[in-house]
């Protein structure tokens, strides 16, 4: 009934312009049609009135109609224009339908249509309404061009010309109006600056969340959410997010992604950020289970678009430091100093150099890994001794003299400290300070550099690479000491070069599970360096770079390291209460 009343109008001023075409617009046997016509569209506008109809297109087109006919009676030389030019009588009165409701702040007619295809929680925002008033005004010029090509003289014959002034238009609308008007509405949605919606109900959220994907942060996501939320609102539903398009669905899905428990009403306080929804992750306030990567981004996802908007943390810039590289096949043997005290669960640093040894050992290199907090060293008392009386010989008689042995015979050698006050730990520095008896006390001056030659002459050159992990989320300005130490090896070493360097910022977040595509990157990247060092003599720049992106904002980073901080405080160990990266050798690797 309603779809009969909205569109009589159109029917008939069609009407009209279809019987004085076929009356060549004989306007005295044309006026009992329009008198007719007219009655039926006053009656039709009435009965909209009364059963609440509200359409500007009735008004619009009916006033039209109504104006055409007290034309023809009143103003007969103006009633025959009117005649002669129905069609664009019609666009004028679309045109003004457009034009005039803003104008009077009034919704757009737009509106009418939109507001079908949203919950009322968006068509009630400003960001709604300012995508109406656009997508409005596009009409308004759509009509206003209509007007025009509806009067456009196209040939000398009347048929056609009668065939083209209708066809013209009524192409214009569909194939620029309709395609506009589908595809427009989401670009703007993610592309003007919205508000934060605050929603009262589970059901309010779900409804709106398909509507507010954010596009740009979607794209080459395809996963299922499985919701099971408790309490004042239980809801067993999912989100399906996939070719830059979001759904909802209520029910369980038979094999989601990522599956979400929590209390409904936690829920909603943590999607109108009234909580962190990180805090209360941290604090096991609701529990995920499958892809937790998710989560990182998940606010973020349904979250309105923003001037300004947190970006992550700029990349590292291209490396100019000019690594050592050999032919390949020539790194057989590899040894690893790692100067860490924690054990292969919670160490960063040793995550990273077991991978990169797995690569190596795939392309068949032989490695010995030690643990120096397990070693007898040490610290060096600068007697000189080593120089002096007993030449390559250390005065005391620890592990030192064994693993100087093994630090000669290596083809490369793997530096691992996480950093300790930007540097290497205590441990690692202990290590290095015994290395002096393989140098000798004399001078050597080579490209500008004083440093002492290497003693023994029958040892052949060797590599060396450094992996380094940290809690702050930058490379620059953190690592810039423990850097510096190295590349000085680098150049003062007469024997040993290095070859590449994978520092490792944040390193802390990577053993949470809503990291673990952090954690696979890494995983590849160490190992994919190990292998090539082994096969090609050298290692990619772009190894060590994707390592050291910490892939997060500066905000973001001291939200969750605090929220982490806060949850372990009191507690009578740290190591007790934080996840673990347990290595395997079987194809998981690290868990």
């Amino acid at each position: 009934m309603k779809f009969i009343i909205k569109y009589l109008p159109f029917v008939g001023i069609i009407a009209i312009n279809s019987l004085a075409i076929a009356g060549s617009y004989r306007l005295e046997n044309l006026k009992p049609y329009v008198l007719v016509i007219s009655a039926i569209v006053l009656v039709n506008f009435i009965i909209a009135i009364v059963v609440k109809v509200k359409s500007y297109f009735i008004y619009g087109v009916s006033a039209i109609v109504f104006f055409g006919a007290v034309l023809v009676y009143c103003l007969p030389s103006l009633g025959q224009i009117y005649l002669e030019n129905t069609i664009t009588g019609l666009y004028i009165g679309l045109f003004l339908t457009a034009m005039l409701p803003p104008l009077f702040s009034l919704d757009p007619f737009t509106y009418e249509f939109s507001k079908k295809n949203y919950p009322e929680i968006i068509t009630k925002t400003d960001q709604f309404q300012k995508i109406n008033i656009i997508m409005n005004y596009i009409w308004a010029g759509l009509f206003g061009i209509c007007i025009i090509l509806s009067i456009i003289k196209y040939t000398g014959g009347p048929s056609m010309q009668i065939v083209l002034s209708s066809i013209v238009p009524i192409g214009l609308l569909l194939f620029v109006g309709l395609p506009v008007n589908i595809k427009l509405p989401s670009i703007l949605m993610q592309t003007t600056k919205g508000e934060q919606l605050y929603f009262q109900s589970i059901k309010e959220l779900f409804e709106a969340m398909p509507h507010g994907l954010n596009k740009k942060l979607a794209k080459g996501i395809d996963t299922v959410i499985q919701f099971y939320l408790t309490g004042d609102e239980p809801a067993d539903g999912y989100l399906i997010i996939k070719n830059l398009e979001c759904s909802y669905v209520n029910g369980v899905h038979p094999d989601p992604k990522t599956t979400i428990r929590a209390d409904s009403k936690l829920w909603l306080a943590i999607s109108n950020n009234e909580i962190s929804g990180d805090k209360a992750f941290i604090n096991k306030e609701y529990t995920v289970d499958g892809d937790m990567s998710i989560l990182l981004n998940f606010n973020d996802l349904f979250a309105p678009v923003s001037e300004d908007e947190e970006k992550p943390l700029e990349k590292i810039g291209e490396i100019k430091f000019e690594y050592k590289t050999f032919e390949p096949g020539k790194i057989k043997n590899i040894v690893v100093f790692d100067g860490g005290p924690r054990n292969k669960k919670f160490s960063k640093t040793t995550f990273m150099v077991n991978h990169f040894c797995k690569g190596a050992k795939s392309a068949g290199a032989k490695i010995e890994y030690i643990k120096l907090k397990d070693m007898k060293i040490n610290p060096c008392t600068g007697c000189f001794t080593c120089w002096t009386k007993t030449p390559g010989e250390c005065i005391f008689n620890d592990d030192m003299t064994d693993l100087r042995l093994k630090f000669r015979k290596a083809d490369l050698i793997i530096f691992a400290s996480p950093l300790y006050i930007f540097s290497v730990t205590g441990i690692m520095k202990n290590f290095l300070d015994r290395i002096l008896p393989n140098m000798k006390p004399y001078m050597l001056i080579e490209d500008g550099e004083t440093k002492h030659p290497h003693r023994y002459s029958e040892d052949k050159h060797q590599g060396f690479v450094v992996f380094s992990a940290a809690g702050f989320p930058e490379v620059d300005h953190n690592f810039d000491g423990l850097k510096g130490m190295f590349r000085c090896l680098h150049s003062h070493f007469e024997n040993s070069f290095l070859m590449g360097e994978f520092y490792l910022p944040a390193a802390e977040f990577i053993a949470q599970p809503v990291y673990a595509q952090r954690r696979k990157k890494i995983e590849k990247m160490c190992f994919a360096a190990g292998e090539q060092v082994i096969k090609e003599g050298k290692i990619n720049n772009e190894f060590m770079q994707i390592v050291s992106d910490a892939e997060i904002s500066h905000k973001k980073f001291q939200e969750q390291a605090d929220y982490m901080w806060e949850s372990l405080d009191g507690k009578a160990s740290y190591l007790k209460n934080f996840p673990k990266l347990e290595y395997t050798n079987d194809t998981k690797g690290f868990v």
